[in-house]
C-alpha cells in the first residue's frame, strides 16, 4: 500500500546510496526513484538539488558533502536526508529512517535537512 498521509511526490534515491533503501522505502510503501532516472550518473551536486526541487522531492543520499549547510542551506531546497551510511550499522539507519518518516509530514521535512547516523537522526532548518 501507498503512505498517502506523507503525500510525497517521490523520494529521489542518490546513485550513491545502497539499494537495500530503495526496497526497503518501497515495502514500507513510499514512492520511490533512483535519481538516474531523471538524470546523469556523473551530474553534479548542484544539478542534483535543482532537479529535486523541480520535482518537489525529497532526496536521499550518503552524500556527507550535501549536509554542509553553507553549500546547500536547507531553505533552499525541498528536504534532504543524508545517510551517515556504515554497512555494519545498516539495521539502526533503517530503523531511524523509518522512525523520521513516521514522525514528520512532507511539510515538517520540506526545507529541512536531515542527518541519521546510528539508530538516530537530527534536523537543521
Amino acid at each position: 500500500t501507498r503512505r498517502t498521509d506523507f503525500y510525497f511526490a517521490m523520494i529521489l534515491i542518490d546513485q550513491c546510496v545502497p539499494n537495500r533503501y530503495y526496497h526497503f522505502l518501497q515495502e514500507l510503501g513510499y514512492d520511490v526513484a533512483p535519481l538516474t532516472n531523471h538524470m546523469p550518473d556523473d551530474a553534479i551536486d548542484k544539478d542534483i538539488i535543482a532537479v529535486a526541487t523541480q520535482l518537489d522531492s525529497i532526496l536521499l543520499t550518503t552524500d556527507v558533502d550535501f549536509s554542509n549547510i553553507l553549500d546547500y542551506p536547507p531553505k533552499s531546497h525541498q528536504g534532504m536526508i543524508v545517510l551517515r551510511y556504515r554497512f555494519k550499522e545498516e539495521a539502526e539507519l533503517g530503523d531511524a529512517l523509518k522512525t523520521l518518516l513516521a514522525n514528520f509530514s512532507r511539510d515538517d521535512l520540506r526545507g529541512t535537512l536531515v542527518i541519521i547516523s546510528k539508530g538516530q537522526y537530527r534536523t537543521r532548518r
